[in-house]
């Protein structure tokens, strides 16, 4: 899905001999879709499933969140995504830092006035995972700990001891976008993601984060956990 620039939606309307306030008015809502799609400077490291993955997260009125791997996305500290997408891959230092870029600017959606509902259920295994050194996961603990107190954020850890749970040992988020529009599932597979919107597939995952949520700590236990990484030397 690809906004028209728009110098071409000018040409358009050149050629049909659109004026007055319709034409200012088209442009104006060209305007507005640029602007919305902040993602398109980024463009050339941008595949199909990613930019649908930003549309979504642009467009949901709420997502829920289960990682069991590593910290998600729009919750990484730049320092902690450089170091992931360094040990993930074999880019030239500029593109890492690019993607790192790319991946704090998706933050962005959870800072504006129509943001959506972010509710994460991470296992502690991602706590114990280093990724880069200790100044980088002590960064990214302060982080969790901060937001974790956010209006419109809900994070949870799910702790060792609360022993076998009905999650998939992938991560996955669901987005919802109203009463009225079906969910939506992205699947983090091992070299693709998958999207799945028939709703009894998409009733098993909403299942599967209930049953997380009600094993995991609560959001005030699990922020002080969080702190207590931060503070750990």
């Amino acid at each position: 899905m690809a906004a028209a620039r728009v110098g071409e939606i000018e040409a358009l309307l050149d050629l049909y001999a659109v004026t007055g306030s319709q034409r200012e008015e088209v442009l104006a809502s060209a305007r507005g879709v640029r602007d919305r799609c902040w993602w398109h400077p980024y463009g050339d490291m941008i595949n199909e499933s990613f930019e649908t993955q930003l549309i979504m997260e642009d467009e949901a009125k709420s997502v829920r969140t289960y990682q069991p791997n590593l910290v998600p996305g729009l919750l990484q500290t730049q320092r902690y995504a450089t170091e992931l997408i360094e040990t993930q891959s074999d880019l030239p230092l500029e593109q890492v830092h690019q993607q790192a870029s790319l991946r704090a600017k998706r933050q962005q959606v959870l800072t504006r006035p129509s943001a959506p509902h972010l509710s994460v259920i991470i296992d502690e295994a991602v706590l114990w995972r280093p990724v880069g050194g200790r100044a980088v996961m002590r960064e990214q603990y302060a982080f969790l700990a901060e937001v974790a107190g956010a209006s419109g954020m809900t994070i949870k850890v799910l702790p060792f001891q609360a022993g076998p749970h009905h999650v998939p040992g992938l991560g996955f988020h669901i987005f919802s976008f109203g009463a009225t529009e079906q969910s939506v599932v992205e699947l983090e597979l091992l070299d693709r993601v998958r999207f799945v919107a028939e709703p009894r597939e998409v009733a098993h995952y909403e299942r599967a984060f209930e049953s997380a949520s009600s094993q995991a700590l609560d959001a005030q236990d699990s922020k002080l956990l969080l702190a207590k990484f931060a503070a750990a030397e």
